[in-house]
C-alpha cells in the first residue's frame, strides 16, 4: 500500500502485542516513525527491536496506564522521541480485574480502576497531543473499542461500559476537533484471533470433541459458538489495516464514527 503518511509520527500504546503490535509494524511499513508502547519492559522492547531490524523506526516506550503519573510521562516520552505525534492509537485496554467479576461482585473501584485503563488514559493523551495536531493542520486519532461496548456481556459491565464510553468520546471529541484537519474515529473490533483466544478455543473443542486442526476448530467455533456470518475469527492486521486507512488522507472525511470490524457479529442499524 502506499497511504502518503511516510515521515509521519505515531504513538501505539498497547504495542507490545495483537492488534497494537500489528497495527505499529504496518505503519513502519507505510514509513511512519513509531512510539512503540507497552507495560511489560522485555516484550515492549522486543517489538521495537525486531522494527527496527526491518529497517523501520520504533522507539520502545514503556508506561502502566493505571497510573496518571505514568500517562503523562509516556506523552512527555513519545515527544521525547518521535518530536511530535501526528497519529494517536489508543488500543491498550482490558479489565482491571481479569477474573470474570459480575454484577454482584463488582466495586466503585473495579469501574474507576477499568475506566482508567481504557478511557480515562485516552483523555488525558488526547488533551496533551491533539492541540499541536491541530496547530499543524492535520492529525489523526483512532480509539480501539470492541463490540463488548455494543453488546455488552453481563459478566464484564466494567469494561461494556468503559468500552461503549470510548465510542461516546469519539463523537464528543470529534465536535471539538472540527474543521481542523484532525479527525478521531473509534474501532470496535469483534473476536480477534490472540495467543488466549487460541487457547480457550483448543479447551472447548476438547471439552466439545471436536475434530481437526485450529483451522477446523476455528470454524467450527465462529459457526457454532460465536455467530460470525464470514465463518471465521478476525486477526489483528484486519484491525490494523482500518488503523493504517483512518490514520491516512484516504480517511479525511471518516470523523465522529464507530467502525465494527466484527465479521459481521453486530446486526444493527445505526
Amino acid at each position: 500500500m502506499n497511504l502518503d503518511i511516510a515521515g509521519k509520527a505515531a504513538l501505539v500504546t498497547g504495542a507490545s502485542g495483537g492488534i497494537g503490535s500489528a497495527t505499529a509494524r504496518l505503519l513502519v511499513q507505510e514509513g511512519v516513525r513509531v512510539g512503540v508502547h507497552g507495560r511489560d519492559f522485555k516484550r515492549t522492547h522486543a517489538v521495537a527491536t525486531e522494527i527496527a531490524h526491518t529497517g523501520g523506526t520504533a522507539h520502545a516506550l514503556t508506561a502502566d496506564l493505571s497510573d496518571e503519573t505514568a500517562v503523562e510521562a509516556l506523552a512527555d516520552a513519545a515527544l521525547k522521541a518521535l518530536g511530535q505525534v501526528d497519529i494517536l492509537v489508543c488500543n491498550a485496554g482490558g479489565r482491571a480485574k481479569l477474573a470474570q467479576v459480575g454484577w454482584e461482585e463488582s466495586t466503585l473501584e473495579n469501574y474507576r480502576e477499568t475506566f482508567q485503563i481504557n478511557l480515562g488514559y485516552s483523555v488525558r493523551l488526547i488533551q496533551r497531543l491533539a492541540p499541536a495536531m491541530r496547530e499543524r493542520g492535520y492529525g489523526r486519532i483512532v480509539l480501539i473499542a470492541s463490540a463488548a461496548g455494543l453488546q455488552p456481556m453481563g459478566n464484564q459491565p466494567d469494561y461494556g461500559a468503559a468500552k461503549a464510553a470510548m465510542v461516546s468520546l469519539a463523537v464528543s471529541t470529534s465536535k471539538w476537533l472540527r474543521g481542523c484537519g484532525v479527525t478521531i474515529n473509534a474501532i470496535s473490533p469483534g473476536a480477534i484471533m490472540t495467543p488466549q483466544l487460541e487457547s480457550y478455543l483448543t479447551g472447548v473443542a476438547r471439552k466439545k470433541n471436536w475434530p481437526g486442526d485450529m483451522a477446523t476448530i476455528e470454524r467450527n467455533a465462529a459457526r457454532e459458538m460465536m455467530k460470525i456470518p464470514v465463518g471465521h475469527v478476525g486477526r489483528p492486521e484486519d484491525i490494523a489495516a482500518m488503523v493504517a486507512y483512518l490514520a491516512s488522507p484516504f480517511g479525511a472525511f471518516i470523523h465522529g464514527a464507530n467502525l465494527h470490524i466484527d465479521g459481521g457479529v453486530i446486526g444493527t442499524v445505526t
